[in-house]
């Protein structure tokens, strides 16, 4: 297979980082054409031999799978327990450059536990081998050509499954365990603190040592852990779990797959979140619109579903029956209605200027 094929970019600044650390930028692969359709065309072939051996507990990339299943997982188990009078303790894991650092002779050695043909594992690790990346600034300027010796290449359609597999043998726990791609996160329902401590602190040690064994990496200034019940007493309650001898940071209201998770799940900071960034979106959607100009109406239409409608109604069944829900709802369904409305003007089309949505 020519090398030339397995050419990637690093091209992507990191939202909320600084262009001037090289950390800060994500490797998408940016490979050609025809390599590109040859990832789709195995995929279609091992897809079907290797999903059926993929824990339940990995909805990542999988077919009928989203992270609202897995959001929706982890509240419900967490509101079990408050029927239960349980205390809950959670730890969410962080793993550093998580396909950058996939070790390609565990992977190998795990292809061949989960791809009865070794043709085909054979090829996929050729496809692996020998990449290479470039690295361009905005000046123009470029790198020199370096070789990429562990990881999976970001952009990839064939990634996700392949850390899947990777990670499809994490070690059984006393914790129920929830993991969506790289995203992991373990749940222990006690009816004692410091058996809900115990419990996470066992099971992060046997985690930990898996993750170093396969030579993956840990972020434990990431790591966080949380707890959760319905005691207002014990509202700053701080959980007590290490890893390696370092305690791990907890967090009142951490963040899991995008949903802001507080103590009581009553998700008022979540909603709250989500109101500002869909006021801002609105602002910039009326932006575009005007009464003597503006952008067209399917311009806005597309506009707004892809940036309004996305934010606010992701994982709405998690949070739709919080009584903050009405709280936090503002007048942005009268201005986004207002804007909608609006007759506009496209500079490409002026046909348009009477065009409503």
């Amino acid at each position: 297979m020519p090398v030339t094929t397995r050419a990637a970019v690093i091209a992507l600044l990191k939202p909320g980082k600084t262009a001037e650390d090289p950390k800060a930028y994500r490797p998408i692969s940016l490979l050609c054409v025809p390599f590109k359709i040859l990832e789709r065309m195995i995929l279609s072939r091992i897809e079907p031999v290797v999903d059926p051996q993929l824990p339940r507990e990995q909805a990542g990339f999988r077919r009928g799978r989203s992270t609202v299943d897995q959001v929706t997982l982890l509240t419900q188990d967490i509101e079990d327990s408050f029927q239960a009078k349980e205390k809950v303790g959670v730890v969410l894991l962080d793993l550093t450059a998580a396909y950058d650092t996939v070790w390609h002779r565990g992977l190998h050695l795990k292809l061949l536990r989960t791809i009865p043909d070794r043709h085909m594992v054979k090829f996929i690790m050729e496809m692996l081998s020998n990449r290479s990346f470039i690295l361009r600034t905005s000046d123009g300027q470029r790198s020199r050509l370096r070789r990429l010796r562990n990881g999976v290449p970001q952009g990839s359609v064939l990634s996700p499954l392949l850390f899947n597999i990777y990670i499809h043998d994490l070690p059984e726990t006393t914790s129920r365990q929830y993991g969506y791609a790289d995203d992991l996160a373990i749940m222990l329902r006690r009816t004692t603190w410091s058996a809900v401590e115990q419990g996470l602190n066992q099971d992060m040690s046997i985690l930990a040592a898996y993750l170093r064994k396969w030579r993956l990496q840990l972020s434990t200034g990431k790591t966080v852990s949380a707890a959760y019940h319905l005691c207002n007493g014990e509202a700053k309650r701080e959980l007590s779990v290490s890893v390696d001898n370092k305690r791990l940071e907890h967090q009142l209201a951490p963040k899991y797959l995008g949903v802001r998770l507080d103590r009581t799940l009553s998700y008022k900071r979540h909603l709250e979140e989500v109101r500002a960034k869909v006021t801002a979106r609105v602002s910039l959607i009326r932006r575009l619109a005007g009464t003597t100009w503006g952008a067209s109406a399917r311009t806005l239409r597309i506009s707004t579903q892809a940036l309004v409608f996305s934010a606010a109604e992701y994982c709405a069944p998690v949070w739709s029956r919080s009584p903050h829900v009405k709280k936090e709802g503002g007048g942005e369904e009268e201005d986004l209605e207002d804007t909608l409305t609006t007759d506009t003007v496209s500079p490409d089309s002026p046909e348009d200027s009477n065009k409503q949505v």
